[in-house]
């Protein structure tokens, strides 16, 4: 499989350009390994405008079998280009090989389980008395922002997007412009499966954060997921409190490790060692901290 020569963004089923142009690299190296077109304001607009129109206008929203039918294709797609994605993840993201394969590998087993969850999630009924009918109906909320961190981009955005998908909302990704090329390689590998109806899925890449703050301020944007920092997650959940929008955060935090006074510290050591070089410490479950037994 291969990109185009400038990895651009993914907007109602099409390719669609934008300046500026800005470098790719290998950050191993430092090597320009491509370019891409960098997002912003105008973009982000349009794929609201996508996934709104998909959302008032497909059956996406009523149609379960549709949805599930949908993540399945996407799991085959996903499965199917593995070791491209791994290739160009450890390329660009700076991964080595086989932290970029665990990444990857996630994948399809997250998308089928929504699959699944989408053809049994119903809504019930109940009789609090007996001259009363108690129904619950689970209805989409509407377009899902999926704003996507840099470190493990392949396996949070889809953390995000497939039970978005699932629940019936239509889903406009932020991807980080770190990881253009590969952004793009997966809007590629999503692009095959047949039956997503255009505009469900839009997805562009951006350096910066004015794309980001558009689907945060947007009224037609309901749900926000975002991954990254504490003081981030209170500034948009602050803009998103005048529209009562719902949040998805992730947001920074220490992960403790604790050594107790009967450890075996020779088999404790490895463990410890690899928790905080795994993905070069730029994990969200990084050992930052270690708590042992005077």
């Amino acid at each position: 499989m291969t990109t185009q020569k400038i990895a651009m963004h993914w907007i109602n089923g099409e390719w669609v350009d934008s300046n500026p142009h800005r470098e790719s690299i290998d950050p191993a190296t430092y090597q320009v390994i491509g370019s891409y077109a960098d997002g912003g304001v105008e973009v982000a607009a349009a794929a609201i405008a996508a996934a709104r129109r998909a959302f008032e206008t497909t059956e996406w929203k009523r149609d379960a079998s549709l949805r599930a039918r949908v993540l399945e294709e996407l799991a085959a797609s996903f499965e199917r280009h593995t070791d491209s994605l791994v290739e160009q993840l450890a390329l660009e993201n700076g991964k080595v090989r086989p932290e970029a394969s665990f990444e990857v590998n996630m994948v399809p087993s997250k998308l089928r389980y929504y699959a699944a969850l989408a053809r049994v999630e119903r809504g019930h009924s109940g009789t609090p008395r007996s001259d009363v009918l108690s129904i619950v109906l689970r209805e989409p909320m509407g377009v899902a922002g999926i704003i996507v961190p840099w470190n493990s981009p392949v396996v949070l955005m889809i953390r995000s997007l497939a039970p978005a998908l699932a629940a019936g909302a239509t889903v406009v990704i932020k991807m980080p412009g770190q990881t253009a090329q590969t952004n793009a390689l997966i809007a590629k590998v999503m692009s095959e499966a047949p039956s997503l109806p255009r505009g469900v899925i839009n997805l562009f890449s951006e350096l910066g954060a004015e794309g980001s703050k558009q689907l945060v301020a947007s009224p037609a944007v309901p749900v926000i997921s975002f991954t990254g920092s504490t003081a981030t997650g209170r500034a948009i959940s602050a803009v998103g409190a005048q529209y009562l929008k719902r949040f998805g955060l992730e947001l920074g935090g220490k992960t403790p490790h604790l050594v107790f006074d009967d450890a075996n510290i020779d088999a404790a050591l490895p463990v410890l060692e690899k928790s905080l070089t795994v993905f070069a410490g730029q994990f969200c479950m990084t050992g930052s901290r270690l708590l042992a037994v005077r």
